[in-house]
């Protein structure tokens, strides 16, 4: 088959097989796939029909036109979250240099429980009374070391020193950065059936969570979310088996992220359609991997120390931490806490009520997915109640990093109402990078 036309004056008929025209637009005979591509490439065959005349400079033109297109799917995938990566650093930035610290520096990146996750790398894990310890600590019966934090993120950074030769810090910021930009990319996927509008939105809640320092700083936040969008986009697809050994991954990652497997199970048990013991048994096996991995923490933590209760020992005598009234927590903590760590206590609790909102609107519509009614009613609810019943000494704004998947749900609302909350997330997210770099946070 061959294509005719007409040059620009007229007067010549200028006849092209079809086959010759893909090779100008692919630059190779195209695969079966491309060939079928092609045909429907109707842009790109004007392209070549509208520069007729100008023979000699087609191939070109349509390469540069194909240049455009490959870069239009580039962005589509990812573009607008890597802009909202860099747009949150240029903000940390100028948050680091108003108080004197360089933004780029791994030394800002590390604070508190940052250099723990290093200890760990470094040493591997220890545990035993403070007294052979840390005598400084002279509580009775007090147990002391570093196995009172979870081992994946520093068993990961430490493999990356290893591979690259570089120092444990600059494994332990490049790894959270590149968790941090993952996590954002993933949300703009899970978001890809949303018009643009909300979907901007919801990314810009996402990069400017009032507590979305830790992102970037040596803890496995970062991780954790990443492993948890990845988990959730698992169980929308319906690949059962990997969504529980990622839901595992993050029970590894930070303790919160056991919380995975009643979401998991909660996620099957809605879906519609019949139930069957097939189908209680893919959810027990699903939530099962996740909690499998909160085991296995402490099964790395016997095999380190000796005990099993090496994490609960150092957690329950040195932080106090336990089983406690929920709402006499959060009455403790508005108290107590700085201002802006109780406006970012209050921002949480209004984007789990947000959250719950916006499935109440979309089932109103019969819009609302099985991944709404899970976020909305039982991760985020989870996610903000748990840490409250641990008690007042957990680092609650940090937890509250977990909820970043919940913008996913925000879709539903109206675009003005996901941007008034980034106006206030932003600020917010200013000051507690401020009280992060001078160590008021932990």
């Amino acid at each position: 088959m061959a294509v005719k036309w007409r040059s620009r004056g007229g007067s010549n008929v200028i006849s092209m097989p079809t086959p010759a025209i893909k090779k100008l637009i692919y630059g190779a005979e195209p695969s079966s796939g491309e060939e079928t591509r092609g045909e429907n490439s109707v842009g790109l065959v004007t392209e070549v029909l509208r520069v007729a005349a100008g023979w000699g400079k087609t191939p070109v033109r349509v390469n540069a036109t194909a240049r455009r297109m490959r870069f239009a799917v580039l962005w589509s995938r990812g573009g607008p979250a890597v802009l909202a990566y860099l747009a949150c650093h240029l903000l940390f930035a100028l948050a680091a240099h108003r108080y004197g610290f360089d933004w780029l520096s791994t030394d800002s990146r590390i604070r508190w429980d940052g250099n723990i996750y290093l200890d760990i790398a470094h040493t591997g894990y220890y545990a035993g009374p403070c007294a052979l310890i840390n005598p400084s600590i002279d509580k009775p019966n007090a147990f002391c070391g570093n196995a009172g934090w979870f081992p994946l993120y520093p068993y990961l950074l430490l493999g990356l020193a290893k591979v690259t030769g570089l120092e444990l810090d600059m494994s332990g910021v490049l790894l959270a950065e590149a968790f941090t930009l993952g996590a954002l990319i993933a949300v703009w996927h899970l978001l890809r059936a949303t018009t643009t509008a909300h979907r901007f939105a919801c990314l810009a809640v996402a990069a400017a969570l009032p507590s979305g320092v830790y992102f970037h700083a040596t803890f496995p936040m970062s991780l954790s979310v990443l492993l948890a969008l990845v988990t959730f986009g698992l169980l929308v697809s319906g690949r059962w088996l990997s969504a529980g050994l990622t839901g595992a991954a993050t029970a590894m990652a930070y303790p919160l992220g056991v919380l995975l497997a009643p979401a998991a199970v909660a996620f099957l048990l809605i879906l519609q359609g019949r139930w069957s013991w097939r189908r209680l048994a893919i959810a027990a096996y699903v939530g099962g991997l996740t909690s499998a991995g909160l085991l296995a923490v402490f099964g790395v933590m016997y095999l380190a120390t000796g005990r099993f209760d090496a994490y609960i020992l150092i957690q329950r005598s040195n932080y106090s931490h336990g089983i406690n009234n929920p709402l006499s927590t959060l009455l403790t903590l508005l108290d107590r806490s700085p201002l802006a760590v109780s406006a970012e206590l209050l921002f949480s609790i209004s984007l789990v009520a947000l959250a719950l909102l916006a499935v109440r609107k979309a089932a109103a519509r019969r819009e609302a997915t099985v991944l709404d009614w899970t976020l909305a009613t039982v991760y985020g609810p989870l996610l903000l109640l748990v840490p409250l019943i641990v008690g007042a000494n957990q680092a609650q704004f940090r937890s509250h990093t977990l909820l970043l998947p919940l913008v996913l749900v925000l879709r539903h609302l109206r675009t003005p109402a996901v941007a008034g909350l980034v106006v206030v997330a932003v600020p917010l997210m200013l000051v507690m990078t401020a009280l992060f770099l001078t160590g008021v946070l932990v």
